[in-house]
């Protein structure tokens, strides 16, 4: 714990965010304490460039009969802010009797550092068993878009037996091993219903308002029974042939603050989100919003929406199947645009291999509790580009707590969960 705590508090200090551009110096602070850092611990290290920021490969060989894993992490994180509801700084690790807090103590870099902690402190041990790889990119958090260029570009050097990520959360105090991913787009929507905002009381009742046609548009996007009312969207859905995982509507409650689960009818909440697609509003802008009132008909409206896909899915035809349902549902009197970054496809992972068996076992011995194997519903790129371009078997443990407000204000990681992470990580690495 001794060596993870000090990398953490050094690692958690640059502001890392990689979607806001003024960071830039931060990001670049980062990589060089990145790259120092494995060379004092006598890692090769190269940089690669001209892939958005930039990606650090770090290797260490023990011997060449060896078998080579390769560790996955991102060091870029999601803004903060202290005034956004932050007990502490989010950018200073702070400490109590229970948890760790700070932006990225979670996603990623504290999930990461438990790797690299474990492989220093082995390596002095000279108790390391396998050859370690790191890549480390800095742009997870805005969709990782030219990471598979750097893979195809130097798939030689991350050559590897067998990969492992941690990017994730337990299920309850049981730990995970996830099966595979969701695919997906982010996208965005702007309506238009006039040249400019209108007076209210001039133009209120006779004006097309954007605000209130986005409304519309958006509220028509699931049905009573929480299905997604696009056609021909569930056209290449696999039917649920799994066993459903452990969910409990107490911990989701607490966690959340939710007061319903809106699940499809006889499908359960941890299937829902692991195999069936959903579409998310996530932002929406439109008139006036400081102080005061201005009175005026909203001429434009946006909305952030989000695409999660299931694996048989296309996100291509999805996202041009939703095209088409704008067309035919708004106004002929609202124009619009539908912009969409680059879709990725879900995934869905081979297990059968000795790593995931191994890691199962030691999870087994670290948590005391039987490993749970389920789908996520989250998003990870990263997971089907080495399954098409490396092709070997991916051990994919997440090991954050399940109420570490990833993303969110007062991001934590449970000392008691930590200490089982660096357990498993320390019995899954020593000869």
């Amino acid at each position: 714990m001794k060596t993870y705590k000090l990398l953490l508090q050094q690692a958690i200090q640059f502001r890392s965010v990689s979607t806001d551009s003024k960071f830039l110096p931060q990001i670049e602070g980062m990589v060089t304490w990145l790259a120092e850092t494995f060379q004092k611990h006598n890692f090769k290290v190269e940089r690669f460039e001209g892939y958005a920021n930039p990606i650090i490969l770090a290797s260490y060989e023990i011997n060449q009969n060896a078998k080579t894993c390769l560790v996955y992490g991102h060091y870029d994180v999601q803004p903060a802010e202290k005034s956004e509801g932050w007990d502490s700084e989010p950018f200073e690790v702070y400490e109590d009797n229970e948890r760790l807090y700070a932006r990225g103590v979670v996603d990623n870099k504290g999930q990461v550092l438990v790797y690299i902690a474990t492989v220093f402190d082995l390596i002095n041990q000279n108790k390391l068993k396998y050859n370690v790889k790191f890549i480390l990119e800095g742009n997870e958090e805005t969709g990782s878009p030219r990471i598979a260029d750097c893979i195809k570009d130097h798939k030689d050097k991350l050559a590897c037996d067998f990969v492992m990520i941690s990017d994730g959360e337990i299920s309850g105090q049981s730990p995970v091993i996830e099966l595979g991913f969701r695919g997906g787009a982010n996208t965005t929507l702007t309506l238009k219903t006039a040249s400019n905002d209108l007076h209210s009381g001039i133009y209120g009742g006779i004006a097309p308002n954007a605000a209130n046609q986005l409304a519309k548009f958006l509220a028509s996007l699931y049905d009573d029974q929480n299905k997604i009312t696009v056609p021909n969207f569930y056209d290449e859905v696999d039917e649920i042939t799994e066993t459903a995982t452990t969910f409990s509507k107490e911990e989701f409650e607490k966690i959340t603050g939710c007061k319903a689960v809106l699940n499809e009818p006889e499908i359960d909440p941890s299937l829902q989100t692991g195999l069936r697609p959903s579409i998310q509003v996530t932002g929406i802008q439109s008139g006036y919003t400081g102080d005061g009132y201005r009175n005026g008909i909203p001429a434009k409206a946006v909305a952030k929406i989000n695409f999660r896909l299931v694996k048989s899915q296309d996100p291509e035809k999805i996202l041009k199947q939703f095209e088409e349902y704008i067309k035919k549902t708004l106004p002929p009197y609202v124009s619009y645009t539908f912009e969409t970054t680059d879709p990725y496809e879900g995934i869905k992972l081979d297990i059968n291999n000795e790593y995931v068996h191994e890691a199962e076992k030691i999870l087994e011995q670290s948590f005391s509790t039987k490993p749970i194997r389920k789908y996520s519903g989250g998003g990870l790129p990263i997971v089907t580009l080495f399954n098409e371009l490396l092709k070997v078997p991916q051990v994919l443990v997440p090991l954050g707590n399940g109420d570490c407000n990833m993303h969110g204000a007062n991001e934590n990681f449970d000392k008691k969960i930590l200490q089982k992470a660096l357990d498993f990580s320390e019995k899954f690495f020593t000869i």
